[in-house]
């Protein structure tokens, strides 16, 4: 397995706008290559650690959702998950961890461990308007062309990010048929627009309308407004053109998008799927991606019957304070906070709900 660790070989001129970007995180499918060559598969002293620090923390009493990274001490994967923190921020912007114990801990001690890692590569956001910190991508039956969640459905899903810095996938299942997983580099995308029509990656600099999908507090307008493609301190970001942008559009007060918009959009979702690598998702696999230079969608699926058998992924949104430079409306908005309600509790659940 190649080593994953490209953040202390690359350089970073600054980016500006309207100029090509180089940048570590600006791959293309045929440069990522396979899995391995961003992967670290978990040892078994790094298992035995995990584990250990799962049982300490059970005997704790402390609540999941009060992880804290003193709280689940790895004496030796530590320095392993810094250089993963540093892959995410200042690399590729993606690493896969491999071999994560699933096979040797029941759901819950899967959760605190998974928190656990998570931890030491950030700060866990609340995801949703449940509170939840503990994401669960199962498909629960729901509209993706409605009001449902894509991660609830098993349609494929348009390249998006998350409203996080780095967000974390934990396969605890596969599906029958389908599902994998989609990346794409953001800095790659921009590079390409740029080339082939920079009219329209001029437009995607300017402010774009997206839902908050209801997750606000009372008084709140329900939409944000925040351009696709970003530049800050000499560093280029980019938030994705999924759902968000179509159902910002049955809000009252939202205009409708221009016709320079639309072929904008049109054109920047044709482009990533040409530039898209596609995995497959083992179980014990967790994808971390730092969602400010990668996006991310997935393949229709065929689920198994049984229920115990079922496609299932568990979900982290990180929050990285000392992360990449980004403008103050990501830092500071919904993609630098996540889901922010008055008076909403955090909770990690165990089970997908609707």
């Amino acid at each position: 397995m190649s080593d994953f660790r490209t953040f202390a070989k690359m350089r970073r001129p600054p980016a500006l706008p309207m100029q090509p970007v180089t940048d570590p995180a600006g791959w293309t499918a045929q440069s990522l290559g396979a899995v391995e060559n961003f992967a670290y598969r978990l040892t078994d002293s790094d298992r035995r650690e995990i584990i250990a620090a799962v049982e300490g923390f059970r005997r704790s009493g402390a609540r999941r959702e009060d992880m804290t990274r003193a709280a689940f001490p790895l004496a030796s994967l530590a320095a392993t998950l810094a250089d993963v923190r540093s892959e995410l921020q200042d690399g590729r912007g993606i690493v896969m961890l491999r071999n994560f114990p699933i096979d040797e801990l029941d759901l819950e001690g899967v959760a605190t461990g998974y928190l656990g890692i998570g931890s030491y590569l950030g700060e866990a956001m609340v995801q949703n308007g449940r509170g939840h910190i503990l994401g669960h991508v199962q498909d629960l039956g729901e509209d993706y062309n409605g009001r449902g969640r894509s991660y609830n459905t098993s349609a494929e899903i348009a390249f998006h990010s998350d409203a996080c810095e780095y967000v974390g996938l934990l396969c605890l299942h596969g599906a029958k048929q389908g599902g994998e997983s989609r990346v794409a580099s953001s800095v790659t995308l921009y590079n390409r627009i740029l080339e082939t029509r920079p009219d329209l990656a001029e437009v995607l600099t300017r402010d774009f309308y997206r839902s908050h999908n209801g997750e606000v507090s009372p008084g709140e307008l329900p939409y944000w407004k925040q351009p696709i493609f970003c530049f800050a301190e000499g560093y280029f970001s980019a938030i994705g053109a999924g759902s968000t942008l179509q159902k910002a559009q049955r809000l009252p007060g939202v205009p409708p998008m221009t016709p320079e918009q639309l072929e904008a959009v049109a054109y920047y979702r044709k482009t990533v799927s040409e530039l898209a690598a596609d995995m497959e998702f083992k179980p014990g696999d967790i994808q971390l991606l730092n969602n400010y230079v990668t996006l991310h969608s997935r393949r229709h699926f065929e689920d198994w019957p049984e229920l115990t058998r079922r496609r299932h992924l568990l979900r982290l949104w990180l929050r990285d304070p000392n992360g990449r430079p980004v403008t103050a409306a990501q830092r500071e908005g919904r993609t630098g906070k996540g889901i922010s309600i008055d008076g909403l509790r955090r909770i990690a659940p165990l089970e997908a709900t609707a």
